[in-house]
């Protein structure tokens, strides 16, 4: 009896009491009970893997959309003049000057609309940032946007990119 006990003893001390152990993913599924993974290390494996394998489904899909997406380009004399956006100064009383710089600091476009006036334009693919300048003086903050084949709803027309003053 006591030469079972010591048995029973050494073998709780080697083996351990956290349960099946296995070497592979494969062990694990043919239900192989030996190796030197946990249970729960496998398991977190395999949840890797089922989101690894998700995150590439919604990727693939959102590129289809993407792409499905009818870009608006304007083209000038055989040039691409970029992606099709708005400027619009939704204020009824302000007349606005809006400037659009390049994210490195030189200036692509200036607009000046009057009180409720809009202008649709062309824009490269990029990272802008818009100055909002009012009686002289700049207003606001230095605000980014991006150009690029993704559009947006702006007031039911689709738009690559929209820049507006407040009312």
């Amino acid at each position: 009896m006591k030469k079972l006990a010591t048995i029973m003893i050494v073998l709780v001390f080697l083996v351990g009491c956290a349960g099946p152990r296995f070497s592979s993913e494969a062990q694990y599924n043919k239900g192989e009970w030996k190796g030197d993974a946990y249970l729960n290390e496998v398991a977190k494996i395999q949840r890797d893997k089922a989101e690894l394998a998700f995150n590439k489904e919604v990727g693939a899909m959102s590129i289809a959309k993407l792409k499905a997406q009818p870009a608006d380009v304007g083209i000038k004399n055989g040039v691409a003049q970029g992606f099709k956006g708005v400027v619009q100064n939704r204020n009824s009383y302000k007349t606005v000057q809006i400037n659009i710089r390049h994210e490195k600091g030189y200036e692509v476009k200036s607009y000046v609309l009057g009180p409720k006036d809009w202008i649709e334009d062309y824009l490269l693919a990029g990272t802008y940032c818009v100055v909002t300048i009012v009686n002289g003086r700049q207003e606001g903050g230095i605000d980014k946007f991006t150009s690029g084949p993704r559009q947006s709803d702006y007031f039911g027309k689709k738009y690559h990119w929209f820049i507006y003053y407040p009312e």
